[in-house]
């Protein structure tokens, strides 16, 4: 048997995100369980924008995150395939907190080096969720078990569920959870850089779907392509040479280029929240509470949000060794202050997710008016708004 003061059940950014805000805290011993073999999933976010990029920058993580490679970038472009560039508007943050994107597997990859830095946080890959410890009511640790089927008891002050979307441990808690599949989808490839790209959030913009291109590594740039419903079969049993022609007639920009590695993707959409964060002395966070459409890039923001709002919140007093009705005013307050922000982002991304994947003629010259107003005075007034609301806002 093992005690600690926070077992994280998943390794996934949110989990390791959290983990590490709590190693902030000298006194706090922390365990990582994740079921998976090491850090890595090609299919998830790579954007770390301000309002998250500052907490790294306090954790520590943010060096380990440009040595990995993270590409700053300073603006968005959109062009369309008719009138070419049509916006262009700065991806700045008043306080100088970046704006960077790096491939998933190295996020989580220098956010667990990172905490196994502090000397406070133990991550165990290949290992997972059995059971929860209970007594008297209240969750008090985790029965853990490793590939090799040997099972742990690990004692804790504070379980934390962090394992996604089908979380085992949001079950074994009992809490509802509510989504809602979208018929789009989103195909997600690595290309070869075109010669003329430069470094940006770019939107290519077509009725068919917008094209969205990244920076990645060197020579490699990152693409989401919105697949529409009749477009599905195509990009999850077409060729690579019918999925590349169907990128290529949307943006002018990756035209001839070609696939790069081996991993391509398409994955469907989905929108949820959980009923609530907490229950029997236990807190969720991260997918495992909330799904958002990702056209407004949120998910994993937010998944790192909510580690370090519970961190802030709960570690102070697993260090001063506060009783159970303190630990308990805390995780209300995590909620209180979490769920109804998740809230408002889950709507939010699902209403800028429709308002990009309306299909045909008209629902482009619409995007296309849109962004041809944010040209205007009001027009960025209104984009540094948006823009503030999206990925510079702070915590409270």
């Amino acid at each position: 048997m093992e005690d600690v003061d926070v077992i994280v059940i998943g390794g996934g950014v949110g989990g390791l995100a959290a983990a590490l805000a709590f190693a902030q805290q000298p006194a706090l011993k922390v365990r990582v369980v994740e079921r998976r073999a090491g850090p890595g999933n090609i299919n998830r976010g790579d954007s770390l924008l301000p309002a998250v990029t500052r907490h790294l920058v306090r954790w520590g993580a943010m060096e380990r995150a440009l040595a990995a490679g993270a590409n700053p970038v300073d603006r968005m472009q959109v062009f369309h395939l008719h009138d070419g560039k049509i916006f262009e508007a700065p991806l700045t943050d008043p306080d100088g907190s970046p704006y960077v994107v790096l491939a998933h597997p190295e996020i989580e990859r220098i956010l667990a080096d990172a905490g196994r830095a502090t000397g406070r946080v133990e991550v165990s890959f290949r290992t997972s969720l059995r059971r929860l410890v209970e007594d008297g009511g209240r969750v008090r640790g985790a029965v853990v078990v490793d590939e090799a089927g040997r099972e742990q008891q690990v004692r804790a002050r504070l379980v934390v569920a962090a394992d996604g979307s089908a979380s085992k441990t949001r079950e074994l808690l009992d809490v509802p959870f509510f989504s809602v599949p979208y018929e789009t989808g989103y195909y997600i490839v690595d290309l070869e850089r075109p010669a003329d790209y430069r470094d940006a959030m770019r939107l290519d913009l077509h009725e068919d779907g917008g094209v969205m291109t990244m920076p990645q590594r060197a020579g490699v740039v990152g693409v989401a392509v919105l697949v529409q419903p009749h477009q599905l079969q195509l990009f999850q049993a077409g060729t690579m040479e019918q999925r590349l022609r169907a990128i290529w007639r949307r943006s002018p920009l990756l035209c001839g280029m070609p696939h790069v590695g081996k991993n391509a993707h398409l994955y469907r959409l989905h929108r949820g929240h959980a009923a609530r964060y907490v229950s029997r002395g236990a807190a969720l966070m991260g997918d495992a509470v909330h799904l958002t459409n990702p056209t407004a890039g949120q998910g994993m923001t937010m998944a790192i949000e909510d580690g370090a709002a519970l961190a802030r919140r709960l570690s102070p007093l697993l260090a001063g060794k506060a009783d159970e009705a303190e630990l308990d005013g805390a995780l209300a307050a995590y909620e209180a202050e979490r769920r109804p922000a998740n809230l408002e982002l889950v709507r939010w991304s699902h209403w800028m997710g429709r308002f990009f994947s309306m299909p045909g003629p008209v629902a482009d010259t619409v995007r296309r008016n849109v962004f041809a107003f944010g040209r205007t005075s009001l027009g960025q007034w209104v984009q540094r708004e948006i823009w503030g609301h999206v990925a510079t806002r702070k915590a409270s």
